[in-house]
């Protein structure tokens, strides 16, 4: 039997609505986002050695800088290969066929306050398509990004020794390319 829920809009900004759902028994505010997601380029260079690429970039809500894959808002009437596409050219520059992105996974991330759903992806790149550098591109939000490259033995290691602080999506897309390239094999 289907619910039926009433919402009330407490505020709203361009990306953001703050509402009040209400059901029978049930009052709880919520947070509703854009879909969102995160792509994470990988490649192996010429010593044999698996890479990924991350961004580097000051994050307001958090008051520092992060480290993550390139992603973000899913536009109206983009599927996510094509937002995750184009946010990946505006972020580090990098250039890549939407269908050349592996969807991974679709999560709802706490779905207990937040209806959001956000899509990671992965996508396996030339060693030449990336270099450290700043991104001065056509970044109409002026992200100011830094794009890095990190060995994926490395990153697992870091993040196994408590010593690197990423969120959750980026740390997911480290264990999915470690899966695409067989570094991790999970047994259930």
């Amino acid at each position: 039997m289907k619910r039926r829920i009433k919402e009330k809009i407490i505020s709203k900004t361009k990306h953001m609505e703050h509402v009040l759902r209400t059901t029978v028994g049930c009052n709880s505010e919520v947070i509703k986002l854009p879909l969102g997601g995160q792509v994470m380029p990988y490649f192996k260079d010429a010593k044999g050695v698996w890479n990924v690429v991350l961004v580097n970039q000051y994050r307001i809500a958090l008051k520092k800088n992060t480290l993550e894959a390139a992603g973000g808002i899913i536009d109206k009437g983009e599927t996510p290969q094509e937002a995750l596409s184009r946010e990946l050219k505006e972020e580090t520059g990098i250039r890549v066929k939407p269908k050349s992105i592996r969807i991974v996974f679709e999560e709802y991330p706490m779905s207990s306050i937040v209806d959001a759903r956000v899509f990671g992806g992965i996508v396996e790149i030339k060693t030449g398509m990336v270099k450290n550098k700043k991104i001065a591109d056509d970044n109409h939000e002026r992200e100011n990004t830094r794009v890095k490259i990190f060995k994926l033995t490395d990153l697992i290691k870091k993040r196994l020794a408590k010593t690197l602080k990423i969120d959750l999506m980026t740390s997911r897309l480290i264990d999915e390319v470690a899966k695409a390239v067989g570094l991790l094999v999970k047994k259930y």
